[in-house]
Formats: structure tokens, sequence, C-alpha cells
């Protein structure tokens, strides 16, 4: 290397005007990203809930509840009522290896959650309630049990 290009390169910053505005563009584009899909997601209150037994190809639909209409289905086989009242509704899911789930439909306050459970880790108990079209379903995996709002892309699955 020359003698005048060793001068040029311990002269020359390191980062000019221009890229140092390109990369704040860019840190600026990833934090409004982050904020936009991370935290302004609509959310509204869930109107139906999924109980489905099962995964892949062997996932049925065991239990649906309409928050607007009232309407319960259930599979006398997976789910049985323990409990009707005005506020709340209170269902014995038992899964087909033996085990179950008290699921817990409010409402009043158009929530689901799980309860009661025999599996040793608890997951779905403890998992949080079941309130908005964007809430994370509740699972049971000792169970195979899922429990999802039926709110996916803007339109309620049929």
């Amino acid at each position: 290397m020359s003698l005048k290009k060793v001068k040029q390169v311990r002269q020359d910053k390191g980062f000019k005007m221009w890229d140092i505005l390109i990369y704040a563009v860019l840190a600026v584009v990833i934090i409004v990203l982050f904020i936009v899909f991370v935290f302004a997601r609509p959310s509204s209150p869930i109107t139906s809930i999924s109980v489905l037994s099962g995964y892949g190809d062997g996932q049925r639909v065991v239990c649906t509840y309409n928050f607007i209409t009232d309407a319960l289905t259930a599979d006398e086989d997976y789910i049985s009522v323990e409990e009707h009242s005005g506020e709340a509704i209170r269902l014995l899911y038992t899964a087909e290896e033996g085990g179950y789930n008290i699921i817990l439909i409010d409402r009043q306050n158009s929530s689901v959650s799980v309860t009661e459970a025999d599996c040793p880790s608890l997951d779905c108990v403890h998992t949080a309630p079941i309130t908005t079209n964007t809430s994370l379903p509740i699972i049971c995996t000792t169970h195979r049990l899922i429990i999802r709002s039926d709110y996916v892309s803007g339109s309620v699955i049929q």
C-alpha cells in the first residue's frame, strides 16, 4: 500500500455522515415496527371459544361457547357440565388417558380459564385467562387440551 493511501486511511473517520444517518433511520424503523407488531395489535373482547382435544390430524373440537348467543355445544364423551349459573359455566373435561381439567367460563366478564387439573405441571391452571382476541391459548400438554379464542385475522373462525 502506498504512503499516500496510508495517510488517507489514518485521516479518514470511521463513519461518514451518510453512514450514521442510514443506521439511525434503520434503527427507528426497527423500533417502530416492533412497537406496531407487539403493542398495537387490535384487542377486543372474545365472542366465542373452542375447546379442542388432541393434536395434529387427530384433533377435534369437543366444546364451543358463544358469549353473544350464550350457546354451548359439548361432546358428551369429553365434556360434562358441572354447573350452569347466571354468572358462570363450569365444565369437566375428561381426557382420553383418564385425567381431568375443570374449565370455568365466566359469562359476566367474557373470559375462560382452567381452575383445576390433575396433571403434574399444572401449566394450564397457571396460564392467564382468555379475555381478548389476542390472549394466548390455554394448553394442557398432559391431557392434550387446547382452549382458544375463535378469532383469527380479523374474522371469527366458522
